[in-house]
């Protein structure tokens, strides 16, 4: 059910001042334990007014009855409930903010939060979309979303890959689905020149790692013909690719044998194939192994998965990170470059300090080259922190030390 009615007819929450602050300041999310009684039965999904605590009007907002986010601003506009009108203009500005990106046909159109849409994404590969709904309120618009997205875009095809990471503290069950067209196993892509495959049904994220572009093409750029390059946490190769297109003999490593095979498919598509060889391996492990045997290359690029779901696994995380980063350092030749990137928000104040350290026990001393973000298509608000998630650290080691 989509909202086309008068402001009155939307149920009211009020909200704590701490929380009414963030509200008037940007901030999208209210917690639960922000809401002042008395409790009310909403439905999941639900547009809301939230209110403070003197029953000014603050915004329309996501309800949800069980998320530990109990509503998802998305207007502070009371002359203009979100309705059909409402959602084609905020579709329309997020897809016209992606037109400067050049050098591709794959791109986020949609980022949630940050374009107003909370719970929202969408990605576009070539001719085809794929969107997920990560909220309840999301779930009601999705017809209509759909069908706007067919008027702005002209896909051949939508898929719906709406996992269960994001879906299950809102109650919502795990789908993938043709959402309307066609949709293969595979689209080809380009970026940069290169071409790729995603896999959209069953790839990380919905197939590609779109938000390291600029990060990718820093590297690729940089690297030079017969330099040995580590491309650890490689998924399908991307990194490994761009590589291995200058010249360089690259050595992806990927625990998952499918990510591996599609990455040699797309070796061969660039033909760069004899340049490369793949690794089924634990990053973890392999790494301290590598070292052990002395071997060492001129890029170590580390992109681990995220490492803590909460606050409350940090002090596992940094451990993990510290154990990576102390061995990934071990492999790099006399002037080499590091690349680690962290997409985990809780370690990203942290990571520097854990570099830092590693570095210490490693004896090197390192360079800063660049500090790389998530792609200008995953835009990240300066008052909600949580939307900036990916970082980057390219270093290069000065003065050669041994470990």
């Amino acid at each position: 059910m989509v909202y086309n009615v008068g402001m009155s007819s939307f149920p009211q929450v009020r909200l704590a001042p701490s929380a009414a602050k963030r509200v008037r300041h940007f901030d999208c999310w209210v917690f639960r334990d922000e809401l002042l009684p008395p409790a009310l039965s909403i439905p999941d999904g639900d547009i809301v007014e939230l209110l403070d605590r003197n029953g000014t009007f603050l915004g329309y907002a996501f309800y949800s009855g069980r998320a530990h986010v109990a509503a998802r601003v998305l207007s502070l506009e009371r002359d203009r409930p979100p309705n059909r009108a409402w959602l084609l203009e905020r579709l329309s500005r997020a897809i016209a903010a992606r037109t400067a990106i050049e050098e591709t046909d794959a791109k986020r159109l949609v980022f949630s939060e940050a374009d107003g849409l909370p719970g929202l994404i969408v990605d576009q590969y070539a001719d085809t979309l794929v969107m997920q709904s990560r909220t309840a309120g999301i779930e009601r618009w999705k017809p209509l979303i759909v069908e706007l997205l067919q008027e702005l875009v002209h896909p051949a095809g939508i898929l719906e890959r709406s996992d269960k990471e994001f879906r299950e503290e809102e109650g919502l069950p795990v789908i993938v689905q043709v959402l309307a067209g066609r949709v293969p196993e595979r689209i080809p892509i380009e970026e940069s020149g290169l071409r790729f495959l995603v896999d959209p049904y069953h790839g990380q994220k919905t197939g590609f790692y779109l938000d390291q572009r600029d990060t990718r093409r820093w590297v690729r750029e940089r690297v030079r013909e017969g330099e040995r390059v580590l491309d650890a946490f490689a998924y399908t190769g991307a990194f490994g690719i761009g590589a291995a297109s200058r010249g360089a003999r690259v050595v992806c490593l990927e625990q998952q044998e499918a990510f591996a095979a599609l990455a040699k498919e797309q070796a061969v598509l660039n033909r760069a194939a004899d340049r490369m060889e793949f690794v089924i391996g634990d990053a973890f492990y392999w790494l301290e192994a590598a070292a052990a045997r002395g071997d060492r290359f001129d890029w170590v690029l580390l992109d681990p998965p995220s490492l803590a779901k909460s606050k409350t696994d940090l002090s596992k995380a940094r451990r993990a990170l510290h154990h990576l980063l102390v061995n990934g350092l071990k492999l790099l030749s006399p002037g080499g470059t590091f690349v680690l990137s962290v997409c985990t928000y809780h370690l990203l104040g942290l990571t520097e300090e854990i570099l830092r350290i590693a570095a210490e026990e490693c004896g090197l001393r390192l360079s800063v080259r660049a500090v790389t973000r998530q792609a200008a298509d995953h835009p990240w608000i300066l008052q909600m922190p949580m939307t900036r998630y990916l970082m980057t650290w390219i270093v290069q080691e000065e003065r050669a030390g041994s470990c």
